[in-house]
């Protein structure tokens, strides 16, 4: 079924990348769906407000004179209850329920099932899916799912109509290339992902591009509009290509988001009026993109409905998107170029990035990140370590000091910058580079997940993961499992809730690929990561309000679905469960009262699952080290986020600019928590303890945490390597003397000292 999903999905964008206009793409659509899903009818209404009813917009299956003449009112017949109640309704025989409407234009009479779904958009229903078929008998399961899938995509075409088709209504209102002398220069950052890459620049354009255009004018119109139309070309393809690549790369990905974009490429609207400045005014693509963009962002902001202005978003990515796509153009004077298929190396400067700009790109050629915003624990951080790119953040300035083609060089471990070194220096990089590739093969052949102490203490490396595509690096670097699966992505990048079998697919696909046993956090969002379809009321301080198990218990209906997928995955290999942001014991008893219930529902229905599992928690709260003793008794293991604990302990946000040069994990204020913790848990021998925020990837830390009794490290799969070379040169008794001896440093300066001088001894 996922792959029926999945080729589905593909087809719908087939269809929008070469649709003339949104109505025709909807038809086509209706009858791809009817086919793939192998039903009698698929229909699809339209929500309009000024009458609060319900009006076909396209069918399959139904008489084609209907369309646009079946109407009914919000709560009218089986269709309108969809809509009203924003609940799916799945029925055989629906002429014998109560409220049935039946409409004789339609020649539904000989159909004996019925499948209605609401189709939502950003947490409002903006129309109804509905599915028949002649025989007398409910819709399977995996249909249902299929069509809450689908539905975005329905929901996307439905948005899009209704804006160009308003702004339709409404009456309508020489670019030279800057070859700057090449300077040779030196930055620094915060690495993200260490590394070295070389490459050429790449400038990701940021949004407010839009807004600060000056005044540009051409010469020739029929130029101009040839040069629109190859423009136009890359940018769709690009769009289309993009799609393909996240759906097959990231399964966790959903093609919603980028449909939307081709939707808006497509709409006659917007391209007339683009084409208008181009020959009436005389203005370049470029800036009659900036001026169609602006009249449209009016519009959009004037429109009384919130989910048609919150597609100024997607409006503007789009935009975004022909902008550059014009620009490789210009500057190359190649009508084929464009970065998805251009052979090289490059390094993307930003001034910020999103996890969704990321995923859009086409990252077989992305070598490298460098931002001047964001730190080193923010979310595009976190998909740089996924994709094995190193990174910098905090580089501020950059951006106006670069240009594109310019040449960058990454060395992630000095956290340095490199522009248009000089060829001395270049050779140096390539030799390093050459050298980091060998030594990752040969960490391919000889990597063994077993690593000791130098007196034989087992230390055990897993792996953080995000995506399931990072599953192939844990043999590689000989990961022993999987420390953290961070399972809040596959939310995150979704306009809806993930059904319990598209959670229960990526799960066991993880868990049958992880080299050993899994860790799944539970969905961990609020504070810095919001889950759009999760609507949680705006908090004058998010980073302490509804998140982590507060928001789980909360909304008992999305951890219900989230653990049954979990558990069902749970038979395909061993895991353990972690609840994220613990803050009480009683946080944890009012979860496994739920999580009882989980269990006896999939037992009384005959569902397999695996029950041998392990729960845990995260210490990243404060007030959990001081409840310890009497939590450690309900728990089976613990791990350790450094991040947010030292946020909570030190009361500096970890997403600060500011803060991220003070996110200071050797302050022996720090280390004695650390210490704290330790020492509880080795009352508990059968009670593991872990650690898995960002200090364990720091190598000068391993010794202070074997010292605390953490003997479960767990990081970006590819720092595994460097853990590893010290892990084997300290014995435990060493470790314990090495924090003792941390612990009473008068600050963090004379800990480090400590460690440098103890590394130098061992010539490490």
């Amino acid at each position: 079924m996922a792959e029926k999903l999945l080729q589905l999905l593909r087809n719908i964008s087939e269809v929008i990348a070469h649709a003339d206009d949104n109505a025709v793409a909807l038809s086509r659509v209706v009858r791809i769906l009817a086919q793939g899903l192998e039903v009698d009818v698929c229909s699809v209404y339209e929500h309009d407000m000024t009458k609060d009813s319900l009006v076909l917009l396209a069918t399959h299956g139904l008489k084609a004179s209907a369309i646009g003449k079946v109407e009914m009112r919000s709560g009218e017949g089986l269709t309108g209850k969809c809509f009203k109640d924003n609940i799916v309704i799945n029925v055989a025989n629906p002429s014998r329920k109560p409220g049935y409407k039946y409409f004789k234009s339609t020649g539904e009479e000989r159909f004996k099932s019925f499948m209605a779904i609401p189709l939502v958009m950003a947490g409002s229903c903006v129309g109804v899916f509905t599915l028949q078929r002649t025989v007398a008998e409910k819709f399977h399961d995996q249909i249902v799912d299929v069509g809450r899938s689908l539905a975005p995509q329905l929901a996307n075409l439905i948005i899009n109509a209704e804006i160009f088709k308003t702004f339709a209504k409404s009456s309508p209102e020489k670019l030279v290339s800057k070859n700057r002398a090449k300077q040779s220069f030196v930055m620094h950052g915060s690495a993200a992902n260490s590394g070295f890459a070389k490459g050429q620049i790449f400038k990701y354009l940021a949004n407010n591009r839009l807004d600060e255009m000056e005044h540009e004018i051409h010469s020739d119109s029929g130029q101009e509009l040839i040069f629109f139309d190859h423009a136009l070309q890359l940018a769709r393809a690009n769009t289309l290509e993009l799609e393909y690549k996240a759906l097959s790369m990231i399964s966790e990905a959903d093609a919603s988001i980028f449909n939307s974009h081709l939707l808006i490429l497509e709409d006659k609207t917007v391209i007339d009026a683009i084409k208008r400045e181009i020959t009436d005014e005389h203005h370049t693509l470029e800036f009659s993109v900036v001026v169609v963009y602006r009249r449209f962002r009016k519009k959009f902001i004037s429109l009384d409905n919130q989910v048609l202005r919150e597609r100024l978003a997607d409006f503007k990515d789009a935009m975004m998107r022909l902008l550059e796509s014009a620009g490789f153009i210009r500057e190359k004077r190649q009508d084929e170029f464009s970065f998805t298929g251009t052979s090289g190396s490059w390094i993307i400067f930003a001034s910020e990035l999103l996890p969704s700009d990321l995923i859009r790109m086409p990252l077989d050629n992305v070598v490298g990140i460098v931002c001047e915003k964001g730190g080193v624990t923010s979310h595009v951080a976190i998909l740089a370590k996924a994709f094995s790119i190193p990174a910098l953040m905090g580089v501020k300035g950059i951006i106006d000091r670069v240009n594109n083609y310019d040449t960058a060089i990454i060395d992630g471990y000095a956290e340095k910058l490199l522009i248009n070194p000089d060829s001395e220096i270049e050779k140096e990089f390539v030799k390093l580079l050459e050298a980091a590739e060998s030594e990752d093969a040969a960490i391919s052949e000889n990597a063994s997940p077993q690593i000791f102490t130098a007196d034989g203490y087992e230390i055990v490396c897993k792996a953080n993961i995000s995506l399931i595509s990072e599953t192939n690096l844990l043999k590689k670097y000989g990961a022993s499992g999987i420390g953290l699966y961070r399972t809040e992505f596959l939310f995150m990048i979704r306009d809806y809730l993930p059904s319990e079998e598209t959670q229960f697919d990526i799960f066991t696909k993880v868990i049958r690929t992880s080299n050993g046993d899994v860790t799944l956090r539970l969905l961990d969002a609020g504070g810095d990561k919001q889950v759009v379809p999760v609507a949680v009321s705006h908090e004058d301080n998010p980073a302490l309000g509804l998140r982590g198990i507060r928001l789980l218990n909360a909304y008992p209906d999305l951890l219900r679905t989230h653990l049954r997928a979990i558990l069902r995955a749970g038979q395909f290999g061993k895991i353990k469960i972690m609840l994220p942001m613990i803050s009480t014991l009683s946080e944890i008893e009012q979860f496994r009262k739920l999580l009882n219930k989980v269990e006896q529902e999939l037992q009384a229905k005959k569902i397999v699952y695996g029950s041998d599992y392990e729960l845990g928690i995260m210490i990243e709260v404060p007030s959990v080290i001081f409840n310890l003793p009497k939590i450690i008794q309900i728990i089976d293991f613990a791990s350790i986020g450094t991040n947010d604990l030292f946020q909570f302990t030190f009361a500096r946000d970890r997403e600060s600019d500011d803060n991220q040069q003070n996110m200071d994990y050797f302050d022996p204020a720090f280390l004695r928590i650390l210490s704290k913790i330790g020492r509880i848990f080795s009352d508990h021998p059968d009670k593991e303890l872990a650690i898995c925020g960002e200090m364990v990837s720091n190598p000068l830390a391993t010794p202070l945490l074997i010292g605390a009794g953490i003997h479960s490290f767990s990081m970006p799969a590819k720092l595994i390597t460097d853990i590893r070379k010290i892990i084997p040169a300290f014995s435990l008794a060493e470790c314990k003397t090495m924090l003792n001896n941390a612990v009473d440093s008068v600050d963090s300066n004379k800990v480090i000292a400590i460690i440098k001088q103890s590394f130098s001894d061992r010539k490490l």
